[in-house]
C-alpha cells in the first residue's frame, strides 16, 4: 500500500544493536521472527515476533531511551515515521503554529486496532521509562517503582489547557515528559507569567509538602503530557524515600521564596518570549542590533559555504536588542519532519538537519515550518529523453532517439549549523562579534532567575551559554 520507500524488510544478526541511542530518529520497526532484547543499562524487556519498537521516539522527536540487541538472527519491518503518523491518527497541533502554518494536517486511519495497541503500549512503556529516567527517583527502589508504575497515569494536555490551577487544593504531583507548561499568578491588573518549565521538570510539589492550596497556575503552552502522581502516592513515597523529601524541599523553598513580594521588573519581556515561540527553540541564530553593522558579512558567508545560496536571512523577530535571525531554530517539536511523504529529512543529534537527496520537492516541509526557516530552491536536472522513430518502410524496425533535456526541479534547504566545521560560518564572519548561536533557554536563563536577578539589578546574558561565538 505505501510501497518500498516508506517501509522494508531488514534482517538483523545475533547481537546486533538495532535501536541505537540517538540514530534512526525517523524509524520504528515491527518484528517478524525472532526475539530482542531491550536493555538500558541491564535489560528491560524482551520482545518478541509481532512486537512494536521505536515508536517513542517517532512521536516525540526525543532521543531514543535504550539500545535493542537482537538474541538471534531476525527479520525486521522498518517504517518511516509519516506511516506510524497516519496509522495512529493526527497530532494536536499549537494555534500559534497553526495560525503561522496553514498546511497541518495528515491523513489517518481513525478507529483503527493498530492505533488503540499503540496507544496502549506508547503509555506503558512511556510510564516505566520515564519514572527510571528521572533523577528525583535515584533513591527509589526498583520495587516501590514497579508498585508507582501501577498508581501514575500518563495524562495529555492540549494548548492552553490548565493543569492545576491557582488556589485550588493540591491533589498530585506532576513529571513533565514533552512539552511546555507555563507557570503563572494571579496579579492586580491581569497576570503574571513566573516561568516555563519542559521535559524532566516537575511541579505541584509545594501544595503537597506544606499542606496547603496551590500557588500557581500551570497551563500547557503547547501539545504536552505529563506524569500524574496522586497525593496518597506522592506521601507514602516521602515517607518511605526521605531522600525523594530532601531533594524537593530546597527547590519548594526556592520556587515559594521567589513568589514572595516580586514585581515584574521594567524590561522583562516574558510574554514577546513565549508569544514569538522561543521557548521552543534549541539553538536560535541571535544577531546583537547594538553591535551590527548592517553588511551582511554573514549572510555572504553562509552563502559561499553552501554553494551561493544563504540559508539564512538577515530578518525576523526582534527580542530585547536581538534580532531573531531567519534560520532553523531547531525546534523542541520540529513540525517540518512530521508530514514529509518519502521521510528525507531528519535531524542528528547534533541538531543538524539532514534533506535526503531523494528529496522530491514537494515542499510540504517549508509549508509546516511556523517561522520560514526553509526554503525551496531550483535546480536544473538533465534527464534523458527517449523518443521511438519508426520507419517509413514496415520492414524496417523502429530506432529510438535519445535526446538529453534540462528541466527544473526543487530541493529544500535550511540552516545545517555548518556542522562540519568548528564555528557556524556566519558566526565566525561577522567582524563586530554580533552574531551568535545560543541555546535560548540558558542564554536568556530561567525566568525566575532572570526575574531575581533583574529586580536587584544584577543580571546580564553570560557568554558561557553561547553555543558558538566569534573570538
Amino acid at each position: 500500500m505505501f510501497g518500498r520507500s516508506v517501509a522494508r524488510m531488514k534482517s538483523f544478526l545475533l547481537d546486533d544493536g538495532q535501536d541505537k541511542r540517538a540514530e534512526a530518529h525517523d524509524r520504528k520497526f515491527i518484528g517478524i521472527d525472532a526475539n530482542v532484547d531491550l536493555p538500558m543499562h541491564k535489560p528491560i524487556a524482551e520482545l518478541g515476533p509481532g512486537e512494536l519498537f521505536g515508536e517513542m521516539t517517532c512521536r516525540t522527536f526525543q532521543p531514543r531511551s535504550a539500545t535493542v540487541v537482537a538474541r538471534e538472527p531476525c527479520v525486521m519491518v522498518e517504517m518511516l515515521r509519516v506511516i506510524l503518523d497516519m496509522l495512529v491518527g493526527t497530532r494536536q497541533i499549537s494555534e500559534a503554529s497553526k495560525s503561522m502554518s496553514k498546511a497541518l494536517k495528515a491523513p489517518t486511519f481513525k478507529g483503527t486496532s493498530f492505533k488503540a495497541q499503540m496507544d496502549e503500549k506508547y503509555r506503558q512503556r512511556s510510564l516505566e521509562t520515564h519514572l527510571r529516567s528521572v533523577p528525583l527517583f535515584a533513591s527509589v527502589g526498583d520495587e516501590f517503582l514497579k508498585y508507582l508504575k501501577e498508581k501514575v497515569e500518563l495524562v495529555s494536555y492540549n494548548q492552553n489547557d490548565v493543569i492545576c490551577r491557582e488556589g485550588e487544593e493540591a491533589d498530585a504531583f506532576y513529571l513533565i515528559r514533552s512539552g511546555m507548561v507555563r507557570v503563572s499568578q494571579a496579579m492586580p491588573g491581569g497576570e503574571m507569567v513566573r516561568t516555563y518549565l519542559s521535559r524532566g521538570d516537575f511541579f505541584g510539589e509545594i501544595g503537597l509538602l506544606h499542606a496547603i492550596n496551590r500557588i500557581a497556575t500551570c497551563a500547557a503552552l503547547d501539545a504536552v503530557d505529563v506524569v500524574k502522581v496522586p497525593a496518597a502516592e506522592f506521601n507514602l513515597m516521602l515517607e518511605k524515600f526521605p531522600g525523594v523529601r530532601a531533594q524537593l524541599e530546597p527547590v519548594a523553598d526556592a520556587r515559594m521564596a521567589a513568589t514572595r513580594g516580586r514585581v515584574a521588573p521594567a524590561g522583562l519581556r516574558l510574554d514577546d518570549y513565549l508569544n514569538q515561540g522561543l521557548f521552543e527553540a534549541q539553538n536560535l541564530l541571535l544577531i546583537d542590533l547594538d553591535n551590527c553593522t548592517r553588511c551582511d558579512a554573514c549572510v555572504q558567508a553562509c552563502a559561499k559555504a553552501h554553494d551561493g545560496i544563504s540559508r539564512l536571512l538577515r530578518d525576523g523577530l526582534r527580542y530585547d536588542h536581538f534580532l531573531v535571525a531567519t534560520a532553523c531554530r531547531s525546534c523542541r517539536d520540529p513540525l517540518c519532519m512530521t508530514q514529509c511523504p518519502v521521510g528525507s529529512i531528519r535531524r542528528k543529534e547534533n541538531l543538524e538537519i539532514i534533506i535526503e537527496d531523494w528529496c522530491i520537492g514537494c515542499g510540504k516541509c517549508a509549508e509546516l515550518c511556523p517561522y520560514g526557516n526553509i526554503n525551496m530552491h531550483p535546480l536544473e536536472v538533465t534527464k534523458e529523453v527517449r523518443t521511438e522513430v519508426k520507419s517509413p518502410n514496415p520492414n524496417i524496425p523502429p530506432t529510438v532517439k535519445i535526446e538529453k533535456k534540462k528541466s527544473t526541479t526543487y530541493k529544500a534547504n535550511t540552516c545545517d549549523l555548518c556542522t562540519q566545521l568548528s564555528v557556524p560560518s556566519c558566526v565566525y564572519a561577522c567582524p563586530h562579534d554580533a552574531a551568535k548561536r545560543v541555546d535560548p533557554q540558558r542564554f536568556f536563563g530561567d525566568a525566575l532567575e532572570m526575574q531575581n536577578k533583574l529586580f536587584d539589578d544584577e543580571w546580564t546574558p553570560a557568554r558561557r551559554y553561547e553555543t558558538h561565538h566569534t573570538h
